[in-house]
């Protein structure tokens, strides 16, 4: 099964993504091409980005003081807002172009470990992307973010075979991690809201 993925992953990706019907529903296409439920993929945005594809967050503990300073100027200078939950810092660009910046700054400068786009993949998968010819900047189109982020949920299902660990293995910690938990709540209002009618497209495309 990793065999056929990692197939997917490094061959046809860029070509689903370029030639997509754009009345096609990504989350739709996606689960079926790697066997995931859409809903349970749109859930894990939600609960990641909120579906913000131009977000990019990390823990702000694990930043040097000289760092955070340095940040908090890149970003008043860019005009690029940020905010604070806890210990993890958000940054929230308006575009493709401010997100591109923020993440170079933050690579090229050695800051901790950052999650980017739509389903937050984290920049400790750049191996697997290098191999796969996407660079960090290509995670702030969805289409790619989706099928990445379902690629590497896949291969958490793969090693855990239990669902609440796969989904908690995505967020990196399997253990006395609520994060499964609130996945599963958005999950129950989309399957809620298609059960019931309320709404005909249950998750929809990025826009």
């Amino acid at each position: 099964m990793v065999r056929r993925i990692m197939f997917v992953l490094f061959f046809p990706l860029f070509l689903w993504a370029a030639q997509a019907n754009q009345s096609e529903n990504i989350w739709v296409k996606v689960g079926q091409i790697y066997g995931i439920e859409p809903r349970l993929l749109y859930s894990i945005a939600k609960v990641e980005s909120d579906l913000d594809r131009y977000v990019v967050a990390f823990s702000a503990s694990k930043m040097t003081p000289k760092q955070a300073q340095e940040l908090q100027a890149f970003l008043k200078q860019k005009g690029i807002e940020s905010k604070q939950y806890s210990q993890v810092i958000a940054i929230k660009s308006k575009n493709k172009y401010e997100a591109s910046h923020v993440v170079h700054f933050l690579y090229t400068r050695n800051y901790p470990r950052f999650d980017m786009g739509i389903m937050q993949i984290n920049s400790i998968h750049k191996p697997l992307l290098d191999k796969a010819n996407i660079s960090l900047y290509d995670l702030f189109d969805p289409k790619i973010n989706i099928q990445v982020g379902a690629y590497i949920l896949a291969t958490c299902f793969e090693r855990h075979k239990n669902t609440k660990d796969a989904i908690n293995a995505y967020n990196g910690k399997i253990d006395d991690n609520p994060y499964s938990a609130k996945v599963f709540k958005e999950f129950k209002k989309l399957y809620s809201s298609y059960q019931s009618g309320k709404t005909q497209l249950y998750y929809r495309n990025p826009s």
